[in-house]
């Protein structure tokens, strides 16, 4: 079925026309690390700048020995794989994985990774080249891997190394009391820091120095496509400068959000633990692209076999939803920098379109923190 789904995605009016701007962008950073240039100084095609840590630029460099027409079909492919491997490695989280047997999780994850295609975040993830999947699919893999595993960790601290945000999970190690899990992805995040200074001091000195702390390097915060709290806010509040009411929100919804998640995985359901927790990070992030939410695709499922076991009808039909509102790509039903900075300008029925993953993420942490509220009442 996932083979099915993958060809009419490709031959549908989605899978036309994808110009593939994160990809050029990546193998720029790797031909900049190669001809010594300064990395974060370069602008490339449209005016976009290297926002990845100085380990990305080196990673990227064998993408230069190869030209576009064999990389777009590659890097493709290796997306469309690490869809069903990332589902897979969700479906092994507790307790789902007593839930299922390996033959029953492969056959789910590859029925999920069908319809996932479909959503959003992942037909943009495809045709900007974006490694999120990859990000994904290390976090994902690291937490299904056994507490005992010495080796438990390494994959977050590579996911760090390669793009900042995955650090929610070191926390989420933390404060769920796997200190050697947590310390182990911290000492590999460490390592891509100091493997970066060996190779490009320079850069990672500027890097590291200031500049990952600059969002506005990445693009307008009030881009429809950045779906995170300081987005929805530049656009709610139809201005910027929005940092006091971002700051303060964001400090709230990351606190309840990581206490849900930590309270979760605490009690050994690392599913749960897993969804609040990317909601949170994704939620709180300054910039939170639509291909970010990527990693809250495993979530989505998880939400909907966890519904469907119970026979909860209430938590379906919010799955349904949710789902519908990713294949309809919602967020991009209203204008987008036409004309320029048109985003701080819409009404209000355009601002639930542009809105719709924040608004959805939001409710999602205010019924789990529901649930828990209600259960200490009884």
């Amino acid at each position: 079925m996932y083979g099915v789904s993958i060809v009419a995605f490709l031959l549908s009016p989605l899978g036309h026309h994808w110009p593939f701007v994160d990809l050029t962008v990546y193998r720029y950073g790797g031909r900049a690390i190669l001809d010594g240039s300064h990395l974060y100084a370069l602008r490339f095609p449209g005016a976009l700048a290297f926002t990845y840590p100085p380990l990305s630029a080196l990673l990227f460099t064998p993408l230069t020995l190869l030209g576009m027409a064999v990389l777009e079909p590659a890097i493709t492919a290796a997306s469309l794989v690490l869809l069903a491997a990332t589902l897979r490695f969700a479906l092994r989280l507790k307790p789902v994985s007593s839930w299922l047997t390996g033959e029953e999780a492969t056959r789910l994850a590859l029925l999920a990774a069908a319809l996932a295609l479909w959503l959003e975040p992942m037909w943009t993830t495809l045709r900007y080249g974006q490694i999120d999947v990859v990000i994904a699919a290390l976090v994902l893999y690291d937490l299904s891997r056994p507490d005992q595993s010495r080796w438990k960790g390494v994959g977050i601290g590579l996911a760090i190394g390669l793009k900042l945000t995955p650090a929610i999970f070191t926390a989420y190690l933390l404060l769920t009391r796997r200190y050697r899990a947590a310390a182990t992805s911290l000492a590999v995040f460490l390592a891509t820091v100091a493997a970066g200074f060996v190779a490009v001091g320079g850069d990672s000195s500027e890097y590291w120095g200031g500049a990952f702390a600059e969002p506005g390097r990445v693009g307008r915060i009030e881009n429809a496509a950045n779906q995170a709290l300081r987005g929805a806010y530049a656009r709610m509040l139809h201005s910027v400068s929005v940092e006091a009411w971002w700051l303060l929100t964001a400090a709230v919804v990351g606190v309840v959000g990581m206490w849900l998640a930590v309270r979760a995985g605490r009690r050994g359901d690392d599913a749960q633990g897993f969804s609040l927790c990317v909601l949170s990070g994704l939620l709180i992030s300054p910039i939170s692209w639509s291909h970010h939410w990527v990693l809250a695709i495993p979530a989505l499922m998880l939400f909907t076999l966890a519904a469907y076991r119970r026979g909860w009808i209430a938590g379906l039909l919010c799955a349904g939803a949710a789902t519908v509102v990713g294949c309809s790509h919602m967020i991009w039903w209203v204008p987008v920098n036409h004309p320029p900075h048109s985003e701080l300008r819409l009404d209000s029925l355009q601002l639930v379109y542009a809105d719709a993953y924040v608004l959805l993420a939001l409710l999602a942490l205010a019924a789990a923190a529901s649930v828990v509220a209600f259960a200490g009442r009884r």
